[in-house]
């Protein structure tokens, strides 16, 4: 069996041998220690006869800090094992179950979780490097912060971490996180990144009633994944500002925010995108194995409050996404 390894900035390791979504951008050749498996295999687990609980679709017990799920369908080996979310991680699962259970695997959330047992975050937020610091830009999704982030990025005084997900730290550091960048007919995209490349299905984006018709009709993909080349990417730099992407104003305005309120916005955009707690296999786990998800999401508040403690928070509005870039420009040179 083949596995691929993933550091992710050396604060968690994952082995797998399936499809992911981590950059491959911590992509490691080497064979690690891992903190997380995700690991497809043909599982030899014998259901108990006693001692299980079942559900409508499914059959599952405990052994120790073990979640163990088979669903007992006829000619199909269908089975799910979650195994110590408080230590080493262990998902392994059948290709029967990957392939006909109901139930998704949380990946994202898992390494949420573990990021924050070891005292991180990651953020809905993209991250730019800037002489040696970094600026957070958090939004609602579809607010302009792919546009944003885009058009500041020049690979010179500007250098990409990251353009939906960020890593941040207790003592104020940010960490790339860097994914494909999703582009939209209507996303700017500077300099440094091709723009939207289709000129059909642009003039189709620009009515709202045509891409929502030919989006159900013909699942028709509006958006295209840019990689942002590695040389382009820096790794690590402490957060100087945040600014919140607000939009809904005719006025184009600039103020600062006290960073208690930055905080709550960047963890309700967060939990609009990942949440754990409303992940079913997750919750399963916890109410089965007595894990408390609870607590692990009042540690990510606190996360995210002690990363931008020291930071200048800002709070950017107006209902034209080009004018993110030239605002936030003027703060920068305000210094």
């Amino acid at each position: 069996m083949t596995y691929n390894y993933y550091s992710v900035h050396d604060i968690i390791k994952i082995k797998t041998n399936m499809e992911v979504p981590i950059p491959d951008y911590f992509r490691n050749e080497k064979e690690l220690e891992p903190d997380i498996e995700f690991v497809q295999e043909d599982l030899d687990v014998d259901t108990p006869v006693g001692n299980k609980a079942k559900t409508r679709n499914f059959f599952y017990w405990k052994e120790g800090q073990t979640l163990l799920i088979d669903y007992q369908a006829p000619f199909l080996n269908a089975k799910l094992v979650i195994g110590d979310l408080e230590g080493k991680t262990k998902i392994r699962f059948t290709k029967a179950f990957g392939k006909y259970g109901r139930m998704s695997i949380p990946i994202r959330p898992i390494i949420e979780m573990k990021l924050i047992q070891k005292g991180f975050a990651l953020i809905h937020s993209g991250c730019l490097y800037h002489n040696g610091q970094c600026f957070l830009f958090t939004a609602t999704r579809d607010t302009g912060k792919t546009s944003t982030v885009l058009s500041l990025l020049d690979g010179k005084d500007f250098k990409f971490m990251s353009d939906d997900l960020t890593i941040i730290s207790k003592s104020g550091s940010a960490y790339s996180y860097p994914e494909k960048v999703d582009i939209s007919p209507h996303t700017l995209t500077g300099s440094v990144v091709p723009p939207y490349g289709n000129k059909i299905k642009s003039r189709l984006a620009k009515s709202h009633f045509v891409t929502l018709i030919s989006g159900r009709l013909f699942n028709l993909e509006l958006t295209e994944l840019r990689e942002i080349p590695h040389n382009l990417v820096e790794d690590k730099g402490s957060i100087k500002k945040v600014f919140i992407l607000m939009g809904g104003s005719n006025k184009a305005e600039v103020k600062q925010i006290d960073n208690a309120e930055a905080a709550k916005k960047i963890i309700s955009s967060t939990i609009e995108l990942i949440n754990p707690s409303k992940e079913y296999l997750l919750n399963l786990y916890s109410y089965v194995c007595d894990f408390d998800i609870v607590d692990l999401i009042v540690k990510e508040k606190k996360i995210t409050e002690m990363a931008i403690s020291d930071a200048e928070c800002f709070e950017v509005s107006s209902n034209r996404v080009e004018k993110y870039s030239e605002m936030i420009k003027e703060v920068i040179r305000s210094e």
